[in-house]
């Protein structure tokens, strides 16, 4: 008997098409062992869902596992029907999607989900189920009352938290976590991923968790496995592989990965595509883009070989690793590999000297967004609701700079781009643009200015006409602004092609955007964006969907566009690492404002505002050497329709002193955190908020209410009773507290500013 409690041996997998069998999946063996977590990593293709598909039995109608074995507690799943798959799902294997949105019907409440799923495969009472999901909800930080809440009322880190409750609903041995937290994020990433292994450990679970970000799984797992091509290239313990990696594809992997806490270095794409699968090489997968791939490479499949202990590696070198670590990470040993398929690489930018004036300079800029209160409500009377999406920002951009716009969603970094090219309007402030007001632009002026400035958006294909060719929609912008025509369109076409690093242009003028791979669209993008050499460029989280071997281009070349055109960028992004290789300056976005603002470096060194800290914290960080303690206890970003008192940050900040601007709803958030860990607050009642105060019923009378009261702010924050008025309401305590306005934003240091109320 194995000790391991999930054996993968030879197992391949394929699809059916009319082309052939596309061998997605072509012998790869691995094991989990009880209680372990198993990182799967790889570029998109390689093969890491279509495996864990095959676990669950989970293969589209066209898919099927021609060999193999997945023995899971000594039985081999390959031959078991779907009534007997179906007592394995959930039970003994349970799943979590990549899209917690699309994994919960949104008909259904949440917690009516939770209790099919457990009523589906034990005996088990509804009322019993509920309370059990209550329970759950618990676990994973979640208040139990929104078990009535339909998907689409939960915030996005809520529902991947309650798609996590529901795996956890029957104790699964062994959870397969498919990318959960790629669309998250850094703050609510962090939360998840400590939850998750916090559940793990305490329950005893395996962990099966695929993802393309090496960050993720150096902080979360304990063994990983790295995939190519539906082959596995090396396995190992996590820290070991990462720090010593013997394949390399491995090398190519951890070199085009940035990071945050080590020194600043230049980051390396690996050039190419991965093989077709439909009639995949003889020899090694990755020899195409191998930087020391011989004959033998080509002509004959490695077998994994023992490097030390449980470290593998399906290279026919194991023995030159350290001296291939050397050579590969040097930029020109993958350019030699891009001269040889035909795909020029892009070449690392030089820091340029950031010289002249303001491209953009924003002053007071504020967009809110009015919600509809219905018929009736127009008879109420009283304030209109709002979204205060930005709130009263200010910032310059400089010519030939990269800025950096950081922070969570919901923080208004995206809606600050759409204003900066006037593709949202502003409600109040001004975005000024060679002296004159944006937001008062129109006719030829308006479309002067479109000439001047223009956006890449984070998903290529949504915003590439599929109807297009390459070619039309590269020249489109040129035929608008009436710059060129004929011979000239086409060769400045070609230009911002290989510009763009599309090389040669020839052979993509001709394609649609389906037949280009995602860095490759996103590619198109950017040569769109540039065609017209604007002063300026809105870069909306243009890396985020890309896989991290080629995500290293795409932000060299905005350098290098910074360089070489003097192009300046707005750069949008909730990943600090990604914002340290690529911005001169770096501004932190919070609900709307700006909380600090400065050189990238000095930035990140010095973390002044506690908001620029916990972003720091929550960054997952790719160095195996550095271990970062798990970040649970973050919250979430308050509601931007009525945001917090006084600083917005203070509800979730560790620093926070009685100027911050406490008030009656963070003692009714204090009260409920109370409930969700199970304590006893019978002395209070249910509480009321009104504007800053609020009012909690003393049902067992005001002296016991005060002292549990009391306690209950003490232990949310010695600043929270400090600020607190307290005073008798009949058989009721009203807790007052006073307004305070949004700390103004300071000097602390040479271009370096910071809004919070520590730096007087």
């Amino acid at each position: 008997m194995s000790a391991n409690l999930l054996d993968v041996r030879d197992l391949a997998i394929h699809y059916r098409t009319g082309s052939g069998p596309v061998q997605a999946v072509d012998g790869i063996d691995f094991s989990i062992r009880p209680g372990e977590a198993l990182g799967l990593v790889g570029e998109s293709g390689c093969g890491k869902t279509t495996a864990a598909k095959a676990m669950l039995k989970l293969l589209p109608p066209n898919g099927e596992i021609p060999r193999g074995r997945i023995d899971f507690g000594g039985r081999d799943l390959v031959p078991l029907d779907e009534e007997a798959m179906r007592r394995v799902r959930w039970k003994d294997i349970a799943w979590i999607s990549q899209a917690a949105m699309n994994a919960l019907d949104p008909v259904y409440r949440v917690g009516d989900q939770i209790v099919e799923a457990m009523q589906a495969h034990i005996t088990i009472d509804t009322k019993d189920a509920w309370a059990h999901g209550e329970t759950l909800f618990r676990a994973v930080g979640i208040d139990p009352s929104r078990l009535r809440a339909y998907p689409h009322e939960m915030s996005g880190g809520m529902k991947q938290r309650a798609i996590i409750a529901m795996a956890m609903a029957l104790d699964p041995k062994l959870v397969i976590a498919d990318e959960p937290t790629t669309a998250l994020d850094v703050v609510t990433q962090a939360q998840i991923l400590a939850r998750l292994s916090r559940l793990r450990r305490e329950h005893g679970m395996s962990l099966l968790f695929i993802t393309h970000d090496i960050s993720v799984v150096v902080q979360t797992c304990d063994r990983v496995a790295v995939m190519y091509g539906g082959k596995i290239m090396e396995t190992g313990p996590v820290r070991e592989v990462f720090r010593l990696p013997a394949h390399p594809y491995t090398m190519g992997l951890t070199n085009a990965f940035p990071t945050l806490e080590g020194a600043k270095r230049e980051l390396i794409s690996i050039p190419g595509t991965p093989p077709n699968l439909l009639n995949p090489p003889k020899g090694c997968r990755f020899a195409a883009r191998c930087p020391f791939a011989e004959e033998r490479c080509r002509e004959e499949a490695p077998a994994l070989r023992q490097v030390s202990g449980d470290h593998a590696t399906a290279c026919h070198f194991p023995e030159r690793a350290e001296e291939f670590r050397v050579i590969a990470s040097r930029n020109e040993t993958w350019e030699k590999v891009g001269e040889r398929l035909g795909e020029a690489m892009t070449p690392p930018a030089s820091k340029a000297q950031v010289e002249g004036g303001n491209v953009v300079e924003v002053e007071a800029l504020k967009r809110h967004f009015p919600i509809p209160g219905g018929f009736f409500s127009s008879f109420g009377g009283g304030e209109e609701k709002k979204v205060h999406a930005v709130d009263g920002i200010d910032f310059d951009l400089k010519a030939g700079e990269i800025l950096g716009l950081a922070g969570e969603s919901g923080s208004g970094k995206t809606t600050t781009g759409e204003m900066l090219v006037k593709l949202q309007e502003v409600t109040e402030g001004e975005i000024r643009f060679d002296g004159g007001d944006v937001s008062t632009l129109k006719g030829k002026d308006l479309k002067a200015f479109r000439r001047a400035a223009q956006m890449v958006f984070q998903d290529p294909y949504q915003t590439l006409n599929p109807r297009f060719t390459i070619a039309d929609i590269v020249g489109e912008p040129l035929k608008i602004h009436k710059l060129a025509k004929g011979d000239e369109l086409s060769a400045k076409v070609k230009q911002a092609l290989e510009r763009a690093g599309l090389k040669p242009a020839d052979t993509y003028l001709e394609r649609f955007p389906h037949e280009l791979s995602g860095g490759q669209r996103q590619r198109v993008a950017i040569a769109r964006a540039i065609v017209l050499e604007p002063r300026f460029v809105v870069a909306d989280e243009p890396v985020s969907m890309l896989d991290v071997s080629i995500r290293a281009g795409v932000l060299n070349l905005m350098r290098r566009f910074r360089d070489e055109l003097g192009i300046s960028f707005v750069y949008v992004s909730h990943d600090l690492p990604t914002i340290r290789y690529v911005a001169d300056r770096t501004a932190i976005m919070y609900l709307g404002e700006i909380v600090e603002v400065g050189p990238t470096e000095t930035v990140i060194a010095e973390r002044k505002h506690p908001y620029t800290q916990l972003l720091l914290d929550a960054s997952p960080e790719p160095d195996p050497d550095v271990v970062k303690p798990p970040l649970e206890a973050a919250g979430e970003i308050p509601s931007a329709i009525e945001p917090p008192n006084g600083c917005r940050f203070h509800t979730r900040c560790p620093l926070a002193t009685v100027e911050c601007g406490w008030e009656g709803r963070d003692v009714a958030s204090a009260i409920a955190a109370r409930k969700l860990a199970g304590v006893d607050v019978s002395t209070l009642g249910e509480p009321k908020v009104e504007g800053l105060d609020i009012v909690v019923t003393a049902p067992q009378g005001t002296d016991a209410a005060r002292v549990e009261i009391e306690g209950v702010m003490r232990e949310r924050s010695e600043a929270l009773a400090d600020a607190a008025r307290m005073s008798a309401d009949g058989g009721a305590l009203r807790l007052s507290f006073e307004r305070k306005s949004s700390p103004a934003i300071r000097n602390v240091g040479v271009g370096h500013k910071v809004a919070c109320v520590l730096y007087d």
